[in-house]
């Protein structure tokens, strides 16, 4: 059986754990649409894209 210890110890600040709290809670804004059309616009004029797509669906 595996067995590990862990006996450093070790300090954070309180600014700089305020501040990785901070970051981690922002709201983040949606990079997609929820209808994809932007992407639909994109798929229908690079054709390199398209056929390496219907490529690998048709594998």
């Amino acid at each position: 059986m595996a067995t590990s210890t862990f006996t450093k110890q070790f300090s954070v600040e309180k600014k700089k754990a305020d501040e990785f709290v901070s970051e981690m809670t922002k709201k983040v804004t949606p990079t997609l649409q929820p209808d994809f059309k932007p992407n639909l616009v994109r798929l229908s004029q690079d054709c390199e894209l398209k056929e390496n797509i219907l490529a690998a669906l048709n594998d």
